[in-house]
């Protein structure tokens, strides 16, 4: 069996991505095009996000590598746009991608808190800081719904524009376990803790909407187990993923829950990021 890469399992993921792209294409686009809510110019702005974050990523490995690099922040600048809401801001979006860039592109050997997820805070605090924020398309803020189950699964939820569909995350999660090197107790320690408090508050409120949330389960399959961002040894991986799991359910009740697990998965990885540092701090000089 041939040994794979890491260039390899960056491009596996990246397309395992592609399917949400495309999803999203036809539920916030022509669905909402369909409804005369937005012009034909607009079906494809998740398009145009990835544009702007893949083409700053390539600007910056040109100007320090000379070439485009196959790497992690190929993922990072993959996923960022795909977890913003619909209604962001396309030149305060560009703005922050790029300043939160080059701050995690110059200082990643220091700052180990996951990129991901400290690009997409800065960009919910601006967007809501100048524009208010809303994760609910023109569709979801024009109509009421009524959706069966599968259609949850597919993504008809609110959420990022790309993020939202529970169906592709968990085919992607199929596929990513028969990797060697994919840190599958992070995501099954994150949903497992998440889901189990979320049914216990539903025993005590009757309040069941907290117990499916696409952004767990996408953000615990792509986004926490970024291999520079997140421990190495299995028992801080399940460590690590109850953690998150427990900060994101408090964080959805509390605050918000569309951004409870990027804002657990941040707080998390810095906590990664204080253990690395004192680990380094341990070893003897030579």
């Amino acid at each position: 069996m041939k040994k794979l890469t890491t260039k390899d399992l960056i491009l596996r993921e990246f397309y395992l991505l592609i399917p949400f792209i495309g999803y999203s294409l036809y539920k916030n686009g022509y669905l909402i095009y369909s409804k005369g809510l937005i012009s034909g110019v607009m079906i494809f702005k998740i398009i145009y996000l990835l544009l702007i974050s893949l083409g700053i990523k390539f600007i910056f490995d040109l100007i320090k590598y000379h070439h485009i690099e196959i790497d992690y922040n190929l993922l990072y600048a993959m996923i960022v746009p795909m977890i913003v809401p619909y209604n962001i801001n396309l030149i305060l979006y560009s703005l922050i991608f790029l300043i939160s860039y080059a701050i995690n592109f110059f200082a990643q050997k220091y700052l180990k808190w996951n990129p991901v997820t400290f690009s997409y805070l800065l960009i919910i605090l601006g967007e809501y800081l100048i524009f208010g924020l809303d994760f609910r398309t023109p569709l979801e803020i024009s109509y009421e719904f009524s959706f069966s189950l599968v259609d949850l699964l597919m993504g008809r939820l609110t959420g990022g524009i790309a993020s939202t569909s529970i169906f592709f995350s968990l085919i992607a999660f199929t596929i990513l376990i028969y990797n060697f090197y994919y840190k599958k107790d992070i995501p099954l320690t994150i949903n497992l803790t998440y889901i189990t408090l979320a049914f216990i508050y539903f025993l005590i409120t009757s309040d069941s909407h907290f117990i499916l949330n696409s952004e767990v389960i996408f953000a615990s399959v792509f986004i926490a187990p970024l291999p520079e961002y997140s421990p190495y040894k299995r028992g801080w991986q399940i460590l690590y993923g109850i953690l998150i799991g427990i900060l994101t359910f408090i964080i959805s009740i509390t605050f918000h829950s569309v951004i409870s697990v990027y804002l657990a998965i941040f707080m998390a990885s810095f906590l990664n990021f204080v253990k690395i540092r004192q680990n380094l701090s341990k070893k003897p000089s030579c």
